[in-house]
């Protein structure tokens, strides 16, 4: 688990993650139908009965948001953008895709798919909670109101995605409508974003205002959307703010070319203290005969238990060469970064053909940014002082 974020499994090569989040979501739904909305509306049933039905509707709103981010991952695949993950949040999600849309207009097809995908599903639970209500007949209620309840979350899911606040849809769809116009993505990425978290604050307030007038439920989810929308748009103005320091920076400026490598047959504890003594954020490359074998990091060796060391080889313990992205010295670093992430590595080597020059680590690339961060307050101080220099 990453950032309170739970891997579940794997929808059509996409592996879907669920925010941790949604034990809070899905006990509010369940606690919603079962103890207030079925009672209030139907007192005569037995309270087993509003317990089941809220959660069922806890379940088929957590499907109903999995489609949601699923269609955004489909279209993505029909345009030619690979996805290789998604990760689900109240109201919607994010997709962790393989490469960028190289055109506004792709990025409007993919960020819409999801909003017509869940006005699709409202409108077939609308139907099937009219149907249900004409048949009539003992069970019908029983349909009818979740039927219309979930017609209601999916027309608001569809709703609420297309607020114009990144990275909702809707905010991605400002975002390609502002790049298409300026032509400046990184400019789009980091306007659409403040705008994100404006209309996430506003959020947090209004749904906090909510509670207090005693809308509970109500006022809490919308909280609740506004602090997950401030996040991720900080989240990603931080992202298009690191692109920006990155460009143009290759990673061979941030790569590692000392770092010793593993024999496969040595055991964890025998370098398991010089792995840690380099900090978190590092790895190293395990060989052998100077041929890449895998790459070994810090938080793949803190996931085992210590007394397990002594038993347990290198080449047991890493990722193999199979299974990593190789970078090139000639690799954008903010590509490599990118790689990084998706991974989920300390490290990933460098590669020159079959040769191994050296690795690209959590901690060099922080160094880099660090680096660049500093390069970019001294010229703006620069710029500020003019040419005559310091004022």
């Amino acid at each position: 688990m990453n950032g309170g974020v739970l891997p579940i499994g794997r929808i059509g090569g996409v592996e879907v993650r669920v925010h941790l989040s949604w034990v809070l979501i899905m006990a509010m739904v369940v606690v919603g139908m079962g103890g207030d909305l079925v009672p209030a509306v139907h007192p005569e049933w037995p309270p087993a009965l509003a317990w089941t039905l809220g959660f069922v509707v806890a379940l088929l709103t957590f499907a109903s948001v999995a489609v949601h981010e699923l269609a955004h991952a489909l279209v993505a695949r029909r345009w030619g953008i690979p996805t290789a993950a998604v990760t689900l949040y109240f109201f919607g999600g994010t997709g962790a895709m393989e490469t960028e849309a190289s055109h506004p207009d792709e990025e409007i097809r993919v960020a819409a798919a999801g909003p017509l995908a869940s006005a699709a599903l409202g409108l077939a639970f609308l139907v099937v909670g009219v149907a249900a209500d004409a048949a009539g007949g003992a069970g019908a209620a029983a349909v009818t109101l979740p039927a219309a309840v979930l017609a209601g979350l999916n027309l608001v899911l569809a709703g609420v995605n297309l607020v114009p606040g990144f990275p909702l849809d809707g905010g991605r769809i400002l975002r390609a409508m502002i790049w298409r116009a300026t032509g400046d993505e990184r400019r789009a990425t980091r306007a659409a974003s403040r705008i994100g978290r404006v209309i996430g604050l506003g959020l947090v307030v209004a749904g906090f205002l909510l509670a207090l007038a005693g809308a509970a439920f109500d006022g809490i989810a919308l909280l609740l959307c506004g602090w997950l929308l401030s996040n991720a748009s900080r989240a990603m103005d931080r992202r298009a703010v690191l692109e920006e320091l990155l460009a143009g920076v290759p990673v061979e400026a941030a790569m590692e070319r000392d770092a010793p490598g593993l024999a496969p047959q040595l055991t964890l504890d025998t370098f398991a203290e010089e792995v840690l003594s380099r900090g978190p954020g590092t790895g190293l490359p395990v060989v052998r005969d100077g041929s890449l074998l895998g790459m070994l990091g810090v938080s793949q060796l803190q996931r085992i238990r210590r007394a397990k060391w002594a038993t347990t080889r290198a080449a047991d313990a890493m990722t193999g060469r199979s299974l990593l992205p190789l970078l090139t010295p000639e690799s954008s670093l903010w590509s490599g970064l990118e790689q990084l992430q998706r991974a989920g590595l300390d490290a990933l080597p460098v590669m020159a053909g079959s040769d191994l020059l050296g690795i690209l680590t959590r901690r060099g690339v922080a160094e880099a940014i660090r680096t660049r961060a500093e390069q970019a307050g001294l010229l703006a101080r620069g710029r500020r002082a003019g040419p005559g220099g310091a004022r």
